[in-house]
């Protein structure tokens, strides 16, 4: 009965939409040819065991690339690199750590890898040790534009950074998304003359478990190699960067007088001061490099307006997922589904949509499908620092597993308070009779953890939609716990398959959304820009 009831409900959203369309322009008509079977289709092949979870620089990936490469024919989109092609190469370097050749020792005790400690590979060469002070430092945050700074009156100079993996819980939720990041605290204990970081999580963190985080460790790390062949964003000051397990923290603040308990209270309440740990770490890692000759797609449509055609509106999805790994539940296959099969098939489906439009927009549509998101944002971030396109990218909209569990009631436009974006996201939301809501979850940290952050960091303002939580009034389940529930137990495991009960026509409105803010971009005569004032255009826009 349920499902009839679904049924019945998606057929009134689309009598709804179909007396919109009549009523709107050809954009808004235009909503009628969007296809909920080609999202299904797409998925079903990126997912499927054939592709082998798509991690990059496998043969896997490169039949996955293939076929997108091919869908991309299929549409029409016009080729964007140089060449005459859609294939960008994106050289990386793949490290993963020797785990029996990598040892720390705290004071006079030897501890256990994946136990109590993990380390990430040190990119810049394959051996590199560290023997230094520990120091306490909160959040390992120093923000002044927050009246914020976890290093007052602490001198780290020579010493290894302990902080807590998470930002102020009184932070804006995008800005604390934006402290979060490890890119941030490495070049703030850089700055500061630390030697090394050992990050660790609060007790019971919703966003991984330390099985998980092992798990995905074992995977290795990308960076993507300059023209001098160097990788990007390797840190090498920091001769060692270590995870350490929450469940045996208690071991770093053992001589400092004061508990693990207590830095958490002391933490999260905004009273923390750092302190000496009192203790001397040693820490070596070995790290196993191979080459990877990586890639991006990028296709488009050209502008209709001679002038405007020169401005970009970029969509990005990333093709790639975690490969072959360790086995859960006796599936090693990381099919990656709903992250991010179904990005891809959803901007796949866009495309068609703006092909099928009687006149392309005044702006180009720019459609880049990249690689290495899962570790590090690499692809999105190589593009935007090495763009192909002659002009100017004036917006950038990224979908990764959007959610579509439910019928689509309301979205979360993740971006869209910073810039004048949100005029199109409100003016699209009206069309489709859709809510908008805030960030159900701002410890998730979403806003930083998808491809769109790449162009916000080059100063490109930028929107992730997410859906919300509101439902139709037969559904009996609380959707704020199930889709945080299946963050804790599906997401980057073997279990994200195509065994999941998507619902396309939801899929279709995630098309719907991102294809009418990106058409209303397309023709304004002016291009977006950030609010006055704004946090992220202060920090990354034009000064």
């Amino acid at each position: 009965m349920k499902l009839s009831f679904l049924s019945a409900s998606t057929m009134a959203c689309l009598l709804g939409f179909s007396a919109i369309g009549q009523k709107g322009g050809p954009e808004v008509k235009n909503l009628k040819n969007i296809n909920p079977n080609a999202i299904k289709a797409t998925m079903t092949f990126l997912a499927d065991d054939l592709v082998e979870g798509r991690q990059p620089g496998t043969r896997g990936f490169s039949v996955a690339s293939k076929f997108v490469e091919t869908q991309m024919m299929r549409i029409g989109l016009k080729p964007a690199m140089p060449d005459g092609g859609y294939l960008q190469p994106v050289p990386l370097k793949k490290g993963i750590v020797s785990e029996k050749l990598t040892a720390m020792t705290l004071g006079e005790e030897t501890l256990t890898y994946g136990q109590e400690f993990i380390a990430s590979p040190y990119m810049p060469q394959a051996e590199s040790s560290v023997s230094a002070p520990l120091v306490f430092v909160g959040y390992g945050i120093s923000a002044p534009e927050m009246q914020y700074d976890d290093y007052k009156g602490i001198d780290v100079k020579g010493k290894i950074v302990v902080f807590f993996n998470a930002a102020p819980e009184s932070f804006p939720s995008n800005q604390r998304a934006y402290f979060t990041t490890n890119p941030v605290k490495y070049n703030e204990a850089i700055k500061r003359g630390a030697v090394g970081v050992i990050s660790v999580n609060f007790p019971n963190d919703k966003r991984s478990t330390w099985e998980a985080t092992v798990r995905r460790t074992k995977q290795g790390t990308f960076k993507w190699l300059n023209k001098e062949g160097q990788p990007n964003d390797a840190f090498p000051a920091l001769k060692a960067v270590a995870t350490f397990n929450p469940d045996k923290a208690e071991k770093l603040f053992a001589k400092s007088g004061k508990t693990f308990a207590s830095a958490v209270e002391s933490t999260k309440s905004g009273k923390a001061e750092p302190f000496d740990l009192n203790i001397q770490a040693t820490i070596k890692v070995n790290t196993q490099f191979t080459s990877v000759a990586g890639s991006n797609l990028v296709g488009m449509i050209e502008g209709s307006d001679p002038k405007l055609k020169d401005e970009y509106i970029v969509y990005t999805a990333h093709l790639d997922h975690f490969g072959i790994g360790a086995p859960v539940k006796g599936d090693s296959i990381y099919n990656g589904a709903h992250d991010n099969a179904s990005g891809v098939a959803i901007l796949l489906e866009i495309a068609q949509t703006f092909k099928n439009l009687p006149e392309a927009p005044k702006r180009s549509i720019v459609f880049t499908i990249v690689t290495g998101e899962e570790f590090g944002l690499l692809g999105s971030d190589y593009f935007a620092s090495n763009s192909p396109l002659n002009g100017k990218i004036v917006a950038d909209l990224a979908i990764d597993m959007p959610f579509f569990f439910h019928p689509i009631l309301d979205i979360v436009p993740y971006g869209a308070q910073h810039s004048s974006l949100n005029q199109q996201v409100e003016k699209t939301a009206k069309i489709l009779g859709l809510g908008i809501s805030p960030d159900p979850f701002p410890e998730q940290v979403v806003f930083i953890r998808s491809d769109h952050f790449s162009f916000i960091k080059k100063g490109i303002p930028a929107l992730f939609i997410k859906s919300g939580f509101k439902t139709i009034p037969s559904d009996t389940i609380d959707r704020s716990k199930s889709d945080v529930g299946w963050r804790s137990t599906i997401y980057h495991t073997p279990q994200d398959d195509m065994s999941q009960p998507f619902d396309f026509d939801a899929a279709a409105t995630h098309v719907k959304v991102n294809y009418l803010i990106g058409y209303y971009v397309a023709q304004d005569s002016k291009s977006p820009d950030w609010n006055v004032g704004d946090f992220f255009g202060g920090k990354f826009g034009k000064k």
